[in-house]
């Protein structure tokens, strides 16, 4: 990334993917570019990234970025050949995916990209955040709030850079019965939210031994019912870091 790039950039959600690896300068994963907004950002990635065809239906797409510089994209690894196997201590079962999952977190200031391991473990990417560590320059954490319906328990999926590997933390779920929307996941103050535009904020230290979700209201008068402008939310609403 220049060292002339603004202070703020507006990113495009969808990559381009080129059509040989070669196509990048040596060593490099990827490519970003930062113009100056309102002129959008496009990450550009090699087919070793995302081997398949980008079609309407299938393409790779960013999924969370933090303020270091970090970006975690879904791109997956091409269709399955067979059942997806998940053994965790919290989480044993085996089902049919369309296609091979794959997730990856990029440094836009060393143009490196690190799969992430058993992406198979990942439930939504719409509950997917991702945060560097405020106390350890260089690690970041990966985290995937899953919730199920009716309970008040979730599972805090964490990926930890400095262990390597996943881990599961138990909270306690504070919201009543009703789906949450994967409206996306912030990074801001130490902390991950996760974004329902119709209904409220989930927010909590990922790195805390036990972290404890906190909810964040809306302002007065725009909690919505559940499903109310579903699929449209999102091209009116809004939820990220300024400043």
């Amino acid at each position: 990334m220049a060292s002339a790039s603004p202070s703020w950039a507006i990113l495009g959600s969808v990559p381009r993917v080129l059509a040989a690896d070669a196509d990048l300068p040596p060593g490099a994963d990827l490519s970003l570019a930062l113009p100056e907004p309102p002129r959008v950002a496009i990450l550009t990635i090699p087919p070793r990234i995302f081997p398949g065809r980008t079609t309407s239906r299938s393409f790779p797409s960013v999924r969370a970025v933090d303020a270091s510089g970090l970006l975690l994209l879904h791109a997956d690894q091409g269709p399955a050949k067979g059942p997806t196997v998940i053994d965790l201590p919290s989480r044993r079962e085996s089902c049919w995916r369309p296609n091979v999952a794959g997730y990856f977190v990029l440094d836009a200031k060393s143009a490196s990209a690190l799969p992430l391991p058993n992406p198979e473990y990942i439930m939504h990417p719409g509950h997917l955040g991702l945060i560097a560590s405020p106390a350890d320059a260089g690690h970041y954490m990966v985290a995937e709030l899953q919730m199920i319906l009716g309970g008040d328990r979730a599972d805090l999926l964490c990926f930890s850079s400095e262990a390597g590997e996943w881990v599961t933390k138990d909270v306690r779920y504070p919201l009543p019965s009703r789906p949450f929307s994967p409206n996306g996941v912030v990074s801001h103050s130490g902390r991950l939210w996760w974004v329902d535009l119709s209904w409220c904020l989930l927010t909590c230290d990922p790195f805390a031994d036990a972290p404890v979700l906190r909810v964040v209201p809306l302002p007065e008068g725009k909690a919505l019912k559940s499903r109310e402008a579903w699929g449209l939310l999102d091209k009116y609403r809004c939820v990220a870091v300024s400043g």
